[in-house]
């Protein structure tokens, strides 16, 4: 069963008495006990399509189901997804004048957690934030807010997560620790969770499968790996030690695409086939053109990103 069905999802805003459409008529499953990534530009509707779905902004049209539920048949099917659900997001505010412990125990309460104190122990502690418990909010840093609002969305062990740029503000040592206890959690608990992010590593990381948006509209759905094979080109970078016009002469007569060159050094793409890299690299060396280093730079996910943020209707 899929957790979340969203079927012709559309919610518009009025900026200066002009009509935006924030989602446009999208449509996306995700599995159940899957990470799926929602990626984009800022503006592409990640946002309001995660707070269509838990809850906060109600939508213009289209279905959604939640765990096998329409949340707006009745209250009594909300109110069962509400508990099932839960958000974290460095967007989100929480009460500045209460202590970490203080927020944390008022959304227990609200769950209906029990054994409490407990809880709230075990998240201070997965997230490193025991010594500060008793800190007012508004004396803690924006990376610790961000584990704060971390915590608040494990409180409940929920089914459903939305993470909206859950790691905005952490240092890398601690972003790379809360990916680990998202991956360890989800894996233990079977949680569905929606992930966003800008940093396209941490999406490739996690997400098992991804849906690049833009303008409101879902360009793509499909695995890192996939996505990046539409990138058919890697660029080289040759260091030379010796017979440089050589392997200069090579690539003209090859027709290769060269991106730049320096005193001993040449960047170029080629096919991302390794056949034809292999035949092209043997070419060089029976030429008597001598490398002394040799550097790959493979497609990435950042790629693929960029190309669909500057609305390319291809890729190469």
């Amino acid at each position: 069963m899929d957790a979340i069905e969203v079927n012709n999802l559309v919610k518009s805003f009025r900026e200066k008495n002009k009509l935006i459409k924030a989602v446009d008529n999208i449509s996306f499953s995700v599995k159940k006990g899957e990470i799926f990534g929602l990626l984009g530009p800022n503006g592409a509707g990640k946002t309001t399509t995660l707070n269509i779905l838990n809850g906060l902004i109600s939508k213009d049209s289209g279905e959604i189901k939640i765990l096998g539920l329409d949340p707006e048949q009745n209250e009594l099917n909300w109110e069962s997804v509400k508990n099932k659900i839960n958000v974290s997001t460095a967007y989100y505010s929480l009460s500045e004048q209460l202590t970490i412990r203080q927020n944390l125990k008022v959304y227990a309460m609200l769950y209906n957690i029990k054994n409490i104190q407990e809880k709230i122990d075990q998240l201070l502690q997965m997230f490193e934030l025991k010594s500060l418990d008793n800190r007012k909010v508004v004396q803690l840093s924006s990376g610790e807010k961000t584990r704060v609002s971390l915590c608040k969305g494990f409180i409940n062990d929920p089914e459903v997560l939305f993470l909206d740029e859950c790691t905005v503000g952490l240092d890398p040592d601690i972003a790379e620790k809360t990916r680990e206890i998202i991956r360890d959690y989800q894996e233990q608990k079977g949680t569905t969770i929606i992930f966003t992010s800008h940093y396209m590593y941490e999406v490739e990381e996690l997400c098992n499968r991804i849906a690049f948006m833009n303008n409101g509209r879902i360009i793509k759905i499909d695995t890192a790996g996939n996505f990046k094979k539409l990138i058919k080109k890697t660029s080289i970078e040759l260091t030379i030690k010796e017979n440089y016009p050589a392997l200069m002469k090579i690539m003209k007569e090859r027709n290769i695409d060269i991106l730049s060159t320096g005193t001993n050094t040449v960047v170029f793409e080629v096919s991302s086939s390794t056949d034809q890299l292999y035949k092209l690299m043997n070419m060089i060396f029976k030429a008597g053109v001598k490398i002394s280093d040799m550097h790959m730079n493979k497609p990435t996910l950042e790629d693929i990103f960029i190309q669909f943020a500057r609305k390319k209707q291809r890729v190469r």
